[in-house]
């Protein structure tokens, strides 16, 4: 009997111990992370240029009267669905209209004065420069005939395409100058983009191409990649900056315009440095930090220490510890050990 317990004692202990061993394997197994890795390169950094503006649409249309009044109606609202065409708002007609009026009358002034010079040419009773100048006069009423009925056309705005009215700048009863935006009009989805105003000690060290990252407060956690896609070669004489347009990436994200936007914006103009992404750090205090070096033959990791340089944007320079070329692990180096195994992700 003692013979038998001691048989079904020594068979469980067997079966924990075969239990253990299995669950320790499978433990190993599941500690295997998926990281990425790439190449320890040399890249030209610089501190970025700091930069703020406002993020717009590049589909936006600035609508304005082409003479300045009172703004006698405004037919739609901010947010409206518009049709091309559609009229949008009209100034005070009273003064345009009285030009338009004037106008005709010194035509139709001009045009007596032609003919009545005509008949006494043609009696010899006057001369042909008198007759020329006449003609003139009648050339120079039908041209400011053509002014005033424009400029009464102007006094309307219509909506030149089907959109949506994004901004009201203007309201009813305002007395407006010419050209002065009074709506600002989108016309469909489009590249979003936002101007910022660069000083002259900077604008001469960007060019076109040159990229970006964009931070929204609508999304203070989320970074934006961006490129430079126009430069002004003239300064605006209302800020005393020269304006950069960027062109940034949405991200899937919902953007609106009139989000503020800061840019800091890479020229690649600085000395060649090795240089490895920011995230690639662990551990790191003041110049000294580590990385994780993978090693292709046993698929795991080597916990190194490098002396780190300055941060430009999202890389950071490396002054020693790590050759050109040494590939590291840049996700996932947060949850790694030293001689840990690794897999690498090959999406």
């Amino acid at each position: 009997m003692k013979s038998c317990t001691l048989i079904i004692f020594a068979t469980t202990l067997l079966i924990a111990s075969c239990g253990k061993k299995q669950e320790t394997k499978k433990a190993e197994a599941e500690e295997i992370l998926t990281v990425e890795v790439q190449p320890v390169g040399r890249k030209s950094l610089s501190e970025p240029i700091i930069a703020s503006g406002v993020l717009s649409s590049k589909s936006e249309m600035k609508l304005a009267f082409k003479t300045g009044g009172m703004i006698r109606r405004i037919y739609v609202q901010e947010g409206q669905s518009v049709k091309e065409g559609q009229l949008l708002a009209e100034l005070d007609l009273s003064e345009i209209d009285a030009q338009v009026r004037q106008a005709k009358l010194g035509l139709e002034k001009s045009e007596r004065d032609l003919e009545r010079v005509k008949k006494l040419y043609a009696d010899e009773a006057t001369t042909l420069t008198n007759v020329q100048d006449a003609t003139t006069g009648f050339d120079v009423a039908k041209q400011s005939v053509q002014v005033a009925e424009f400029n009464q056309k102007l006094s309307r705005i219509y909506a030149p395409t089907s959109g949506r009215i994004l901004r009201k700048i203007a309201e009813q009863g305002e007395l407006i100058t010419p050209f002065a935006p009074a709506f600002i009009l989108g016309t469909g989805e489009s590249a979003y983009i936002v101007n910022v105003g660069l000083a002259d000690r900077d604008v001469v060290k960007v060019k076109i191409g040159d990229v970006a990252t964009v931070y929204l407060d609508a999304y203070p956690n989320e970074a934006f990649q961006a490129r430079i896609t126009q430069i002004a070669q003239t300064v605006n004489p209302a800020t005393g900056t020269f304006e950069a347009e960027l062109q940034i990436q949405p991200n899937g994200k919902k953007l609106i315009s009139g989000f503020v936007a800061k840019a800091e914006i890479s020229t690649g103009k600085g000395a060649s440095t090795l240089a490895v992404p920011i995230e690639a750090l662990v551990e790191a205090d003041k110049n000294t930090a580590f990385v994780y070096a993978y090693n292709a033959t046993n698929q795991s990791v080597s916990k190194i220490s490098v002396n780190v340089g300055s941060i430009f944007g999202s890389n950071v320079a490396i002054n020693s510890g790590i050759n050109e070329g040494t590939q590291i692990v840049t996700k996932g180096a947060n949850f790694l050990s030293d001689n840990a195994k690794v897999k690498i992700n090959s999406n």
